[in-house]
C-alpha cells in the first residue's frame, strides 16, 4: 500500500470538516424536531375543550348513576386529575431515576412538588403564546426527517457504515480483489452520481414551479418554498458520489486508508 498523497491529505481534512458540519446540522434538526413535535402534541392534547380524560370520567359517573355537571367534569375536576396524575409520575421519576433514587421521601416529595408545578407552567406557557398551536408541526417534523435521512446516509458513507457485501475477500483471488473491490465502488459511486443528477433536476423543477406559481410551489400550510426543503437530497447525493469516487480512487490505486476519523488528516 502506497501511503497517502498531499493533494489527498488536504482533501481529507476538507472532507472532515464537511463531516462535522453534516453532524452539526443533523444533531440541531433532531433537536428542533423534538421540540417542534412536543409543543405540537401539548398544544393538541391540553387545547380541547372536552379532554378525552374529563369524557371518560363522565362515562364512568354515568355509568356509576351519577350525574356530572359537564361544565365542571371538563374543568375542576379535569385539571385536579391531570395535576394529580402528574404528580404521581413526578413522584415515581424521583423515586426510579438514576440521580434521584437515593433521596429521603420528604425531598423527593419536594422535588415531584416542582416538578409537576414546572409542568404545568409549561403547559399553560404553550396555551397562551401559542394559542393557534403549531399547524405546520407535522410539515416540519417530516422536512427534518428527510433532511436527517439523507444527511443521515452521507454521514454513514464517510464513516463507512453503509451497507456493503463483503465478498471480494472470499470468491476472488488475492490479487484481483483490489480490482474487483474498486470496480464495485466505483459502479456504486455511478448509480450515486445518477441520483445526484435526477435530484438536481428534480429541484431545479420545483425552482421553476415555485417562480411561476409561488402558491403551486410552496409546502402547505407552511409559507416554505418546497425546492428550498428538497436542497438535502442532491446536496446528500453528491457528497456520497464524492466519497465513494475517493475511495474508489484509493482502492485502484493502492493507497492506504485514511486515518480513523480522518483526525490524523
Amino acid at each position: 500500500m502506497r501511503s497517502r498523497p498531499a493533494w489527498m491529505l488536504r482533501v481529507d481534512r476538507l472532507d472532515r470538516a464537511v463531516y462535522r458540519g453534516e453532524q452539526a446540522l443533523c444533531g440541531g434538526l433532531f433537536v428542533a424536531m423534538v421540540l417542534v413535535m412536543g409543543l405540537y402534541v401539548v398544544h393538541r392534547v391540553f387545547s380541547r375543550e372536552q379532554g378525552r380524560l374529563s369524557t371518560a370520567l363522565l362515562k364512568l359517573a354515568g355509568a356509576l348513576g351519577h350525574a356530572l355537571d359537564p361544565a365542571f367534569a371538563h374543568g375542576p375536576l379535569s385539571l385536579c386529575v391531570n395535576l394529580t396524575l402528574g404528580f404521581g409520575l413526578a413522584v415515581l421519576a424521583m423515586r426510579t431515576g438514576a440521580a434521584t433514587r437515593g433521596w429521603s421521601w420528604p425531598k423527593a416529595l419536594n422535588g415531584a412538588v416542582v416538578l409537576t408545578a414546572a409542568g404545568a407552567t409549561g403547559v399553560w406557557l404553550v396555551l397562551t403564546l401559542l394559542p393557534n398551536g403549531l399547524v405546520w408541526g407535522p410539515s416540519g417534523a417530516l422536512v427534518g426527517m428527510l433532511w436527517t435521512g439523507f444527511v443521515g446516509a452521507s454521514l454513514a458513507t464517510y464513516e463507512k457504515k453503509h451497507l456493503a457485501l463483503e465478498l471480494a475477500d472470499k470468491l476472488w483471488p488475492v490479487a484481483a480483489q483490489r480490482w474487483v473491490k474498486g470496480a464495485a465502488i466505483l459502479a456504486t459511486t455511478s448509480l450515486c452520481a445518477l441520483l445526484a443528477v435526477l435530484a438536481w433536476v428534480s429541484l431545479r423543477d420545483h425552482f421553476g414551479t415555485w417562480v411561476s406559481d409561488p402558491e403551486a410551489g410552496t409546502l402547505q400550510p407552511t409559507v416554505w418554498p418546497r425546492w428550498v426543503l428538497l436542497v438535502a437530497l442532491p446536496v446528500s447525493w453528491s457528497m456520497i458520489s464524492l466519497r465513494f469516487l475517493g475511495e474508489g480512487v484509493r482502492v485502484l490505486a493502492g493507497i492506504e486508508a485514511p486515518p480513523a476519523g480522518h483526525d490524523q488528516a
